[in-house]
Parts: C-alpha cells; structure tokens; sequence
C-alpha cells in the first residue's frame, strides 16, 4: 500500500514539473498581406472550410485549444502545427513562387480527395473541421481554378 502511494505521489509530481517544459508551440503572428485569406485566389465558403479544417495547422492564425496548455499534448499540438506549416503555411502564400504554389495546390488537391487531410487525430477534437462532399467539391474546384489562374 505504501509503495502504490509512493508511485502515486512521484506520477503526480513527475506531471507537475514536466508543465514548465515549453511546448514550443508557435506564437500567432497577425495576419499580413501576404497572406492567402487577402489573395483573390479565395474567398467564400472555400476560405470558410480552409479556416476551419486547416489554418490550425497552416497559418499563423492558430485556435488553441484548452488542452494546449498542459504537456504531454501540448507538444504533440507543438510538433503537428510546426510540421504542418513547414509544409504549407496559408499565411505566407505570397512568399511562395507561383511554382511552389501550383505544387501546393495539387498537394491540397491530393490530400483532400484522398482523406489525409485532415488528420484523424485533429478530427476526434474538431469533428466540424471535416468537408463534406459538397466542401471537397468546392476545394478542389478552388484548387484546379487557381492552377489555372497562377498558370495563366
């Protein structure tokens, strides 16, 4: 019995000292003109669907969530956001040349027809953040026009 309060208390404390471990989570940084919400490339319910099941990940506009505060999951929300937007970051459109930009495109294509994005793990917390058909519809679409526009 002592030694299952012994295991108890060091857990507990164990859990207290890893909250002062920094989660590296990125700062919001507010949002600028090179961004794709203030390109004409979006606008809509296309950019209402990228807001909610992307920008967490894809922008410097990310929604934390309460559990962000607390490690472990606020690393694992650190290493999701930070990888994300070493792929694509909404925020930063325009840094991008229209090359980059036409292979991001087809990658969003991809990844949203396919269902890898969003992820799984995001959607068991953000059940709304999943497109429906009509949204997938309306994202590719958006993503084949802008292909074109860019390639013009």
């Amino acid at each position: 019995m002592k030694a299952v309060k012994i295991i108890i208390a060091a857990l507990v404390l164990i859990f207290i000292v890893v909250q002062f471990v920094p989660s590296g989570i990125p700062a919001n940084k507010p949002e600028d003109d090179k961004s794709i919400v203030n390109d004409s490339l979006v606008s809509g319910p296309v950019l209402e669907q990228l807001r909610k099941s992307c920008f967490d990940c894809h922008s410097n506009q990310v929604e934390l969530p309460w559990y962000s505060k607390m490690a472990p999951s606020s690393w694992l929300l650190a290493k999701h956001i930070n990888e994300g937007k070493s792929h694509l970051n909404f925020s930063e459109w325009e840094e991008y040349s229209n090359r980059e930009k036409v292979g991001l495109l087809n990658d969003i294509r991809d990844e949203v027809s396919s269902g890898g994005m969003p992820l799984k793990s995001y959607l068991i917390i953000h059940r709304d953040a999943k497109p429906g058909s009509e949204e997938i519809t309306a994202i590719l679409k958006w993503a084949d026009d802008a292909t074109a526009r860019i390639m013009e």
